[in-house]
């Protein structure tokens, strides 16, 4: 690929999302909106020492969901969604998952006593990925034999090279989730990481990831967020910025270009209804509305 784009720090939209996770567990202290009780150890140690105080988590909270409306409840629903993949891959014992820009994803981790026989592959940037490496050391959160770190630019590395120097075995029924991460790469790299995907021959393979639709004109107007989480991001995220968007109605052939079948299309309205409505059957917060989820095999 002509970008050699080289990043040189640990990602902060990966940071930010782990405040949210952090947030969304002190909030709601449960299993359904909170679960990640390991985001914290991610914060740096001044972080953590005010997150105690419940005036500063809420204050917190109000002025991320100014900067960016509904983006932590989005995240609360992708945690959800993610989680769920995952946990079901475990039970069924599939023999690897594959965390494409793992961020500071921890599942690995907090799921490790459900592990029986899954190889987990996390890959990310360097600089995130020994960050994150160092504060769970720092934390004693025990790193499984089971995980393989796997250092990579995605708009550089080619994914399957990386994957299978590193232990990974291309005949095998594999999960491969993609969270938070496709609307950061250009289309090209995109369609590579799609294309290496089904060179992994199995039958049972599968890929979960999540995606924005394009923020058009009209998209700003009606859908809601969009515009302020579009100008936030552009101002405060400069070296992260959103590159790769697709519509609704062209994913299906999008995915089948790559040579992948779509299974199932959840739009925002989708994601509320399944993942953001409490034990009445109220709406705990609106999403920031461009967002969408894909499973594909």
């Amino acid at each position: 690929m002509q970008n050699k784009t080289v990043v040189s720090k640990p990602s902060e939209t990966a940071f930010y999302t782990a405040l949210r996770r952090t947030l969304a567990h002190l909030k709601f202290s449960n299993n359904t909106f909170g679960p990640d009780y390991l985001a914290s150890i991610f914060l740096p140690a001044h972080f953590r020492f005010f997150l105690k105080f419940q005036k500063i988590r809420e204050n917190t909270w109000n002025k991320m969901s100014t900067m960016m409306p509904g983006l932590t409840y989005y995240v609360i629903a992708r945690t959800a969604f993610f989680d769920e993949q995952f946990l079901n891959a475990l039970k069924s014992k599939t023999p690897q998952i594959v965390l494409l820009g793992a961020g500071y994803d921890s599942r690995a981790y907090r799921f490790m006593n459900l592990n029986q026989e899954t190889r987990i592959f996390e890959l990310d940037s360097s600089p995130t990925q020994q960050r994150k490496i160092k504060c769970l050391k720092k934390a004693k959160v025990e790193i499984p034999a089971s995980v393989t770190f796997i250092p990579i630019n995605f708009m550089q590395d080619n994914l399957l090279v990386e994957l299978v120097k590193n232990g990974f075995h291309e005949q095998k029924a594999t999960l491969f989730l993609w969270e938070g991460v496709s609307y950061y790469l250009d289309r090209q790299s995109v369609i590579s990481t799609l294309q290496n995907i089904k060179h992994c021959t199995h039958d049972n393979n599968r890929v979960v990831m999540d995606y924005s639709i394009p923020i058009t004109e009209e998209i700003l107007k009606t859908t809601y967020g969009a515009e302020t989480f579009l100008n936030s991001m552009r101002e405060f995220h400069e070296n992260e910025k959103f590159l790769f968007a697709i519509k609704d109605e062209e994913i299906d052939e999008f995915l089948t270009q790559n040579h992948l079948r779509l299974i199932e299309l959840l739009d925002n309205k989708m994601i509320e209804q399944k993942y953001l409505l409490d034990q009445t059957g109220m709406l705990i917060g609106k999403m920031t509305g461009n967002f969408r989820f894909v499973i594909a095999t």
